[in-house]
């Protein structure tokens, strides 16, 4: 059985990822109460790891992903953008956390809680099925930060939605509501907040009692994209990531949010 931790204050600070196994349903929940969830490197680490045993163990059936409170997440914590060490030939714990994910065989459930930012977003094209509260707000906001794409959505989105969806979506980086993300195929179904939870509980017990070895073949079918393909753009979106972090893009935008205004990428400076 999983430990549920014990919220230290220091956990409070920097965020856990808190575990419960119960029916066979292996609940991940990201808590970064101060930030809206934002996942660190720390937290990285540990869905990775939660995702590779669970992978294993045979009294897991089912996987649900979700946030804490009233957010699923808000992307990747800023600070911790900063402290991504570019010189070293690791993989960055978000690339290591994103495989797992985009090669987890078993049944995983996002249950969206509230704002899914950033890889809050792009971590649904890895899940099998995605329900989202009404007021769920939904974005990718690669390019207004002065970055690029990752977890595979540049590769994804396109052949999901077609091109003029995934430029939109993309390319402008805006916030859509659940209601757009159902039309636009990322969400399957939107619960009020109060029945979210109750909903989400009823699928997963519901594919916990199927047979294991045939829901894990069909998986596998149904994302029969070639599967070195994904992991590749996966890495490649990575590296253009890396270089547009120590790029004078990001920086503008780093120093806006930090002093609170809106960015301006084409000013002459003296």
């Amino acid at each position: 059985m999983m430990q549920q931790d014990n919220k230290t204050q220091n956990q409070l600070k920097t965020g856990s990822i808190q575990q419960h196994l119960d029916k066979n349903i292996l609940t991940l929940i990201m808590s970064n109460p101060t930030k809206k969830n934002a996942i660190n490197y720390e937290m990285y680490a540990a869905l990775s790891q939660a995702l590779n045993k669970a992978a294993t163990n045979q009294d897991i059936h089912v996987v649900v992903l979700t946030g804490e409170d009233s957010a699923f997440t808000s992307g990747n914590d800023v600070n911790a953008f900063e402290k991504r060490d570019t010189t070293t030939s690791e993989p960055p714990a978000s690339i290591v956390f994103l495989k797992s994910l985009a090669t987890f065989p078993k049944p995983i459930i996002a249950k969206v809680n509230g704002v899914a930012i950033g890889i809050g977003s792009t971590m649904l094209l890895h899940c099998d099925l995605v329900y989202a509260s009404q007021n769920s707000i939904f974005q990718f906001p690669f390019v207004n930060l002065g970055l690029v794409p990752e977890a595979g959505s540049s590769y994804i989105l396109p052949r999901l939605l077609g091109f003029a969806r995934a430029s939109e979506i993309i390319l402008l980086g805006e916030k859509f509501s659940a209601d757009q993300a159902k039309n636009y195929g990322l969400v399957n179904e939107i619960f009020e907040t109060t029945e979210l939870d109750q909903a989400v509980e009823d699928v997963a017990i519901k594919l916990a009692h199927k047979p294991s070895q045939a829901l894990q073949l069909s998986k596998k079918l149904l994302r029969d994209m070639p599967i070195d393909d994904l992991l590749n753009r996966i890495d490649h979106e990575s590296t253009i990531f890396s270089h547009c972090l120590q790029g004078s893009e990001f920086k503008e935008a780093l120093s806006a949010f930090k002093e609170k205004r809106k960015p301006n990428f084409h000013s002459q400076t003296a």
